[in-house]
C-alpha cells in the first residue's frame, strides 16, 4: 500500500468496510513510524560499546588500576540528542526557564488547534475520503499554518515587536495536533490593554458576522454541566476547565496566572448565540467563551486560545506537555546489574497516527528564538569524555577541552572576555566544535568601545547541579557570580587565599549568607518542577545541606510543596474551589520524612523540623475514604432485604461475624 496515494475505493454503503479500511490504515502509519524509530534506537544501542561515557577522573582510576573498561560508564544510554527522550525533554524545560530569567514572565500564551475543516485540507482530499484518511494532508496544512501564525505574531507585529518565543507540538491521543507557543513581547503588555488584545465576549452578530461564526463554532467551551454530563472535560460531574465562568463586568487581574476576563451578561450588554447539540438548540452565553483574539480567529477560522501571562508560574503549562510521560503502566522483573533507558523509553511510548506523520515528515517538535547556548560545568578532571577502545589511552593522557576549560582559556589572551560571566560567553563568541574553543563573532550588534566585538541574542544556560553533588553545586555558583576566572584554582582564589574547597570560597565571598543559595534553589524549582520534584529537592537539601533555618524555607514553599495534594483532594472532594488545609501540609510532611529516612536515615525532628502527625495519614488513604463512603441506612435496608436468601452456610458466618462485632471480639479462625 502506498502511503501517500491511499484511497478508499468502497461503495458508500459498505461502512463497516470503510472503517476496517480506516483502522488498518491508522495502524500502518503507526507501524511505519515505529520501524523508523526502532532502527534509529538500534544504532544508539549497538553503538554503546564504541561510545562510552564516563567523567574524565573516573578514566583516569581504571586506567591506574588495571585498564579494565568493562565495568566503566553507564551500559545503556539514551543521549539528549535523542528528540523525545526524557533527557531531551528535560533540557527543552530548562531553556524555557532561561527566557524567564533573562526576560522575565512571558506575556501571552496561544493554544492553536488544527481544524480539519480548513480548505486546504478539503480541497486536496480524493472523492469519499474524509481528514481522517489524510493524515499527511493534515500534517502538511498544520505545519504551514504554525508558520503563518508565527510569521504575524513576529513579522507583522499583531500584539507589538516580538522579543522571543518559543512553542511545541502536542497530541492529545487520538486528537488532532496542536500548538502551544508563548510571547515575550519588547513592551510588555499592561492590564488596560487586555480588552484590546483578547476578548472572552460573543461577538455582535451584526456588526461582524464573520467573526461570530468563527467564534460560535470553534470557541465556544462544551457545553458541559446539566447541558452534557458525558462532556470528556466532566470530572467528578464538574467541569475540570470551570465552565460556565461568572459574568464579569470588567478585566481584572488575578495573582494565580491568568486574568478574569471581561464577561458581561446579556443584562449588561453581553451577547447570546444558539448553538446545535444532540439534535437540539440550546442558547450560550459569555459564560461559555474560550479566551480568543479577534484577529487572529478570523484569520484561521480555528481554535484559537488566547491568554494573558500575569505570571512566570504560566510556563509550567507548556512544560508539562514536554515533559509529561505516557499514559501507559508497565511492571516486570528487572535485571537491577542492567541499565536501559532504550527499553524503558520505548516501554512507555504512546504513538497515535498524526503524531506519526509528522514524526515521519521531520516536522519539528519545538521551535524557538533566540538560541539557548548549553554551557558545561564540571570539577577539575571531572570532564565528561567519549571513548573507545583505540582511543582509550590517547584520551586518558590528555583531557578534552570543554566550554568551561575553553572559558578559563578565553580568559587569559582576550581582555573582553575578563569582564563576562561564564553563561554571557555565547552573546559575543561562538563554540568552535572542530577544535574545542571559543572565537568571537563576526555578525551581530557592535558593542561600544570594543572593537571587533559583536553581540547576539543566544543565551547561554549553565547546566543544572544537584545540590547533593557538595562541591560542583558550589562551583556553579561562583561561575554565575565571578567575572572571568582563568582556572578553578582562581575561582577558589579569594583576595590573594587559596581556598580548599569551593564552598569555602562561597562563603568568605558571602555567597551563602542567610542560606541564600537553599532559598534561591528551592525558588526556582517552585518555578518549573513539579510538586513531587520539590518535595524530592525538599528533602535532599534538609539530608544533606543542613540548612540553619529549615521551618523558614518550609513555611516559605509549603504550598508549593504540596500544591499537587490540593489537587487531588478537589478532585476527590469534587470541589474545585476547596482551599488547602493543615491535613494537607502535613501529608506532604510524611512523604518528605519518609525520603530523608531513605537518604540519611534522620527524621524530620533531627533535622530541625516539625513531627509530623501519622495518625492523619489515615485520611488521604483511598481506600479506607472509598470503605467509609456509604450510607448506612441504604446499607442496613439491604441488608435485611437479603438475609433470608442467605443458605446454611452463608447464615452461619453472617451470624458469627454480627455476634463478635457486639461483643466486641476477635473472630477465631477455623
Amino acid at each position: 500500500m502506498n502511503f501517500y496515494s491511499y484511497r478508499l475505493m468502497v461503495r458508500p454503503q459498505e461502512q463497516n468496510y470503510i472503517l476496517r479500511c480506516r483502522k488498518l490504515y491508522h495502524q500502518y502509519i503507526v507501524d511505519m513510524y515505529v520501524k523508523i524509530e526502532t532502527e534509529r534506537l538500534n544504532f544508539i544501542r549497538f553503538n554503546q560499546a564504541k561510545l562510552r561515557s564516563e567523567q574524565y577522573i573516573h578514566l583516569q582510576d581504571a586506567i591506574a588500576n588495571d585498564a579494565n573498561i568493562n565495568d566503566i560508564g553507564r551500559l545503556t544510554i539514551l543521549p539528549s540528542s535523542y528528540i523525545g527522550s526524557p533527557r531531551n525533554m528535560n533540557e527543552y524545560a530548562q531553556d524555557a526557564m532561561c527566557y524567564v530569567r533573562k526576560y522575565g514572565r512571558p506575556d501571552l500564551f496561544i493554544k492553536f488547534t488544527c481544524n480539519p475543516q480548513w480548505d486546504d485540507i478539503k480541497n486536496n482530499l480524493f472523492a469519499g475520503q474524509s481528514t481522517t484518511d489524510r493524515h499527511d494532508i493534515t500534517a502538511r496544512v498544520f505545519r504551514q499554518k504554525c508558520k503563518a501564525i508565527m510569521d504575524l505574531i513576529e513579522k507583522l507585529y499583531v500584539f507589538g515587536e516580538v522579543r522571543c518565543h518559543m512553542y511545541s507540538i502536542e497530541w492529545q491521543k487520538r486528537g488532532l495536533a496542536h500548538a502551544h507557543i508563548l510571547i515575550w513581547l519588547v513592551h510588555k503588555v499592561t492590564p488596560d490593554q487586555i480588552d484590546n488584545l483578547i476578548s472572552a465576549e460573543i461577538p455582535n452578530h451584526t456588526a461582524d458576522p464573520e467573526l461570530f461564526q468563527v467564534v460560535v463554532k470553534n470557541m465556544i467551551h462544551g457545553p458541559c454541566g446539566e447541558l452534557n454530563m458525558n462532556s470528556p472535560c466532566m470530572i467528578d460531574e464538574k467541569c475540570s476547565k470551570r465552565y460556565p465562568r461568572q459574568f464579569t463586568s470588567g478585566t481584572i487581574t488575578g495573582n494565580d496566572g491568568y486574568p478574569l476576563y471581561r464577561r458581561r451578561s446579556p443584562n449588561d450588554n453581553g451577547k447570546t448565540a444558539t448553538i446545535r447539540m444532540h439534535n437540539q438548540e440550546v442558547e450560550v452565553d459569555n459564560r461559555w467563551v474560550v479566551p480568543y483574539c479577534p484577529l487572529l480567529s478570523k484569520i484561521f477560522n480555528a481554535h484559537i486560545n488566547v491568554e494573558y501571562c500575569n505570571s512566570v508560574k504560566s510556563i509550567k503549562y507548556i512544560c508539562k506537555y514536554v515533559n509529561k510521560g505516557s499514559d501507559m503502566a508497565i511492571f516486570g522483573v528487572a535485571d537491577e546489574n542492567r541499565y536501559d533507558e532504550i527499553t524503558q523509553y520505548q516501554m512507555s511510548r504512546y504513538i497515535s497516527s498524526n503524531e506519526a506523520v509528522w514524526r515521519i515528515m521531520s516536522f519539528p517538535m519545538h521551535e524557538r528564538y533566540p538560541a539557548v547556548v548549553h554551557v558545561a560545568v564540571h570539577l577539575e578532571n571531572d570532564q565528561r569524555v567519549y571513548f573507545n577502545v583505540a582511543n582509550l589511552l590517547e584520551i586518558a593522557a590528555q583531557p578534552p577541552a570543554t566550554t568551561l576549560t575553553a572559558f578559563f582559556k578565553l580568559c587569559e589572551t582576550d581582555t573582553f572576555a575578563i569582564t563576562l560571566l561564564y553563561s554571557e560567553v555565547p552573546q559575543y563568541y561562538t563554540w568552535n566544535v572542530s577544535p574545542k574553543k571559543f572565537q568571537r563573532r563576526k555578525q551581530g550588534t557592535a558593542v561600544h568601545g570594543h572593537p571587533g566585538i559583536f553581540q547576539t541574542d543566544a543565551i547561554g544556560r549553565i547546566y543544572t547541579v544537584h545540590p547533593n553533588n557538595v562541591e560542583c553545586f558550589y562551583l556553579r555558583l561562583l561561575l554565575v557570580n565571578v567575572n572571568g576566572p582563568k582556572s578553578f584554582q582562581e575561582l577558589r582564589t579569594v583576595n590573594g587565599h587559596l581556598c580548599e574547597t569551593y564552598r569555602e570560597a562561597c562563603q568568605l565571598l558571602h555567597l551563602l549568607k542567610d542560606e541564600a543559595h537553599c532559598d534561591s534553589t528551592i525558588h526556582d524549582a517552585s518555578i518549573w518542577a513539579h510538586p513531587q520534584q520539590i518535595r524530592m529537592l525538599f528533602a535532599v537539601i534538609l539530608s544533606t545541606c543542613m540548612p540553619s533555618n529549615p521551618l523558614e524555607l518550609w513555611n516559605k514553599y509549603k504550598h508549593n510543596i504540596a500544591e499537587d495534594i490540593l489537587i487531588r483532594m478537589r478532585h476527590h472532594a469534587r470541589n474545585p474551589d476547596l482551599l488547602i488545609t493543615l491535613e494537607m501540609y502535613n501529608e506532604a510532611l510524611i512523604i518528605i520524612e519518609d525520603r530523608c529516612l531513605r537518604i540519611a536515615n534522620k527524621t524530620l525532628v533531627q533535622l530541625g523540623m516539625t513531627v509530623p502527625n501519622r495518625d492523619m495519614h489515615d485520611l488521604f488513604d483511598r481506600e479506607l475514604q472509598r470503605e467509609q463512603e456509604f450510607n448506612s441506612n441504604d446499607l442496613r435496608l439491604f441488608v435485611q432485604s437479603n438475609i433470608t436468601k442467605m443458605n446454611i452456610q452463608q447464615k452461619h458466618v453472617y451470624d458469627t461475624i454480627m455476634q463478635a462485632i457486639s461483643n466486641n471480639a476477635e473472630l477465631q479462625k477455623p
